[in-house]
């Protein structure tokens, strides 16, 4: 266990965390969903029920249950059911695929799944797994608005959904909160079990190396994950939480620790309502933003490229506006920027943040200060209660003030990767300093006022000709152009060397230019701002970027 002094209650189970909110709160806001309002007693009846029902269905202390749902309260409810009972979340992607459903299945053990339309063909041919199937429009108001909504919503899946055959048992949501509430009303609510050290979730994530892991994380853990960002709020930005005024977007995903812990969770463990988006819709999202004056919004870079380039939060009144940033992948400069300027003329007492973490330590460790713009690559301080430094690759040994591998320390740290310690003491590692340090596969360099700056993902470092290249500092400069909206760098290997590929997407204003004479231009402009061993031999337009499913480029499938 690490020992640690913190200002802030954390040694409480996540649902422990839900359950004292839910005490001061009751009937006021705590979920926002498609112009529908749930209260805080509503949402834990929810829990209790969804809780119950998974006792009445077998799940157990220590089980496992995958939880394939997209933000809704069908998510809230069994994320926080689950953990009062003591079993384990496991978090996939809604859109994943039968292949990696049945792969997450089979590493943690599941015997039970959630499910909503799209992810429930996903789980067929699993005759030892129960699984509840959720459906979106649930929650939608009983309105015209909701009729419609619903409507547009058929539309939309028609054609995508498939029903999870030759399964134990497959039940639908409204069914299987009945059998939740004739558990209580012949058993009572069940017992809440405490310990807030046990593997309260696992995340599914690429890792540091190799093959996607499961991501062992504490309730202990990710509670101090959450209290990072009331830390920054009441000790940096001496500002208070205003249960009644203040809102959480909750738009980035709850799959994955950055919309687990920094969206849903955080809401939870202060008491302020949260807008939930099944889908990140830029226009959707900037209406609730304005409708329920919401001022804690984080989201990915394309998200608020979106924004930004639509207009929908021009002239927005963001006086009250606590914290706005992204993360998620890396935020060029030219976003930092733009938000900044849009954030000063409506009004904001903040500056645009980013952060950086990895789902290892629950996602973010540092933060950029919202009351300064930030430099330019940086990518923060570290975040209360965290430490960090940088060794040389492959080692334990320190290199302050050069590039190196950053390590973080801190009680937001994984347990290890489900059933895989070798990959654990990869990434886990003691130092002679006594303590286990988590090893990043990021390099960065750490200056003398604890300013961090990103270099890259070790495994996208090139060296050309002896000298080692960043591909997302050569990204950063080619997005300073006019003509450039986006890009992405590969490097190749060429006759036994490895050369440098640029991918290139155009400002719309430049699409239509001669591309060879902008090649030039853009050959031009790499030599005059980037090394010689910088400089991509190859340079290729391509309409968008590929993204993950989490919204970071996919520079993997780019060749």
């Amino acid at each position: 266990m690490i020992e640690y002094t913190s200002i802030y209650n954390v040694r409480n189970t996540m649902y422990q965390q839900f359950e004292n909110s839910v005490k001061s709160r009751g009937e006021n806001p705590c979920l926002y969903y498609y112009n529908n309002t749930l209260s805080w007693n509503q949402t834990a009846e929810l829990v209790d029920k969804c809780a119950a029902a998974l006792i009445v269905n077998g799940v157990k202390k220590g089980d496992r249950v995958i939880i394939c749902l997209p933000n809704m309260p069908q998510c809230v409810a069994v994320v926080y059911a689950v953990n009062k009972i003591g079993a384990i979340a496991s978090m996939l992607h809604p859109l994943s695929v039968k292949s990696e459903a049945d792969y997450a299945v089979n590493l943690v053990g599941a015997k039970f799944a959630f499910c909503f339309d799209v992810s429930e063909k996903a789980f067929k041919d699993d005759p030892d797994l129960t699984v509840v199937k959720c459906r979106t429009a649930q929650y939608f108001p009983k309105t015209p608005y909701g009729v419609i909504a619903n409507a547009l919503y058929k539309k939309k899946i028609k054609g995508k959904t498939a029903p999870a055959d030759n399964v134990k048992k497959l039940i639908d949501w409204s069914d299987f909160l009945k059998e939740g509430a004739e558990y209580i009303a012949e058993n009572g609510v069940p017992e809440t079990i405490s310990d807030s050290q046990a593997t309260a979730a696992v995340m599914m994530t690429g890792g540091t190396t190799g093959n996607p892991k499961g991501v062992m994380l504490s309730s202990e853990a990710i509670n101090n994950l959450s209290y990072q960002l009331v830390d920054v709020v009441t000790n940096v930005l001496n500002m208070e939480i205003d249960q009644d005024n203040d809102g959480m977007l909750t738009a980035l995903p709850v799959f994955h620790g950055f919309g687990f812990a920094l969206c849903m969770h955080v809401s939870m463990c202060v008491g302020m309502a949260q807008a939930l988006f099944p889908a990140f819709d830029a226009k959707m999202c900037s209406s609730a933003i304005k409708k329920y004056n919401l001022n804690y919004i984080f989201g990915v870079p394309d998200f608020f490229e979106k924004v930004y380039k639509a207009g929908y939060l021009k002239g927005v009144d963001m006086s009250a506006m606590k914290l706005i940033g992204s993360g998620g992948d890396v935020v060029p400069y030219s976003l930092t920027e733009k938000m900044d300027r849009l954030l000063k003329e409506n009004g904001a007492k903040c500056h645009f943040v980013s952060g950086y973490g990895l789902t290892e330590c629950v996602t973010v460790c540092t933060f950029t200060d919202p009351r300064r713009e930030a430099p330019q690559g940086c990518i923060g301080v570290t975040c209360y209660n965290i430490e960090a430094m940088t060794v040389k690759p492959g080692t334990t040994e320190k290199c302050a003030g050069e590039d190196g591998e950053l390590c973080i320390y801190g009680p937001t740290l994984m347990q290890g990767y489900w059933n895989s310690p070798q990959e654990t003491a990869k990434v886990l590692v003691k130092h002679e300093d006594g303590k286990i340090w988590l090893h990043t596969g990021d390099m960065c360099r750490i200056e003398e006022n604890g300013d961090i700056y990103y270099r890259q993902r070790l495994k996208r470092v090139y060296k050309i000709s002896g000298y080692l290249v960043y591909p997302s500092f050569i990204e950063e400069t080619y997005r300073s152009m006019a003509e450039i909206y986006d890009c992405c760098v590969i490097g190749k290997e060429d006759g036994g060397k490895t050369m440098l590929k640029l991918f290139v997407v155009k400002n719309k204003r430049y699409r239509n230019d001669d591309e060879a004479a902008l090649v030039e231009k853009i050959r031009t402009f790499g030599n005059q701002n980037l090394s010689k061993w910088s400089v991509p031999r190859e340079i290729v337009f391509i309409d968008e970027l590929p993204r993950t499913k989490v919204g970071k480029v996919d520079f993997k499938v780019l060749n």
